[in-house]
């Protein structure tokens, strides 16, 4: 089995972004964000949290697109006469975006599961 291409992976991890189920009012998306800034929430994404916290599926889609777009020097600093370490970071950095919005998506709806963990970071250490 070969390995899947660099377009491959993108356009499957963008497919995974088009299933994620985003149903929440801006309102309730604003409210769950200022809360998380207020418990200093940081996931290790490439995104400014201020903005991650807030993005919807599109917004997901245009910062992934961002990532993709960003040049070399930028994207790929720990590997940079590497083009094939390069796409892998891409990869990673969007691989891990998606991974954190997913676990948003679920702080939206209110999962006592991920709500625990978050306190558990960001408030009981």
């Amino acid at each position: 089995m070969s390995a899947e291409t660099f377009e491959q992976q993108v356009a499957n991890l963008k497919n995974q972004v088009a299933e994620l189920v985003d149903d929440t009012s801006d309102d309730h998306v604003e409210e769950v964000a200022l809360r998380l800034e207020g418990l200093n929430f940081t996931p290790p994404v490439v995104t400014p949290v201020k903005l991650f916290i807030r993005l919807r599926n599109d917004d997901l889609l245009d910062e992934i697109d961002r990532i993709l777009g960003l040049p070399d020097a930028e994207a790929c600093a720990l590997a940079p006469d590497d083009s094939r370490k390069c796409e892998d970071l891409r990869i990673q950095y969007i691989t891990v975006l998606i991974y954190y919005y997913t676990k948003l998506l679920k702080l939206r709806g209110g999962d006592v599961d991920e709500w625990d963990e978050v306190d558990e970071l960001y408030v009981h250490d």
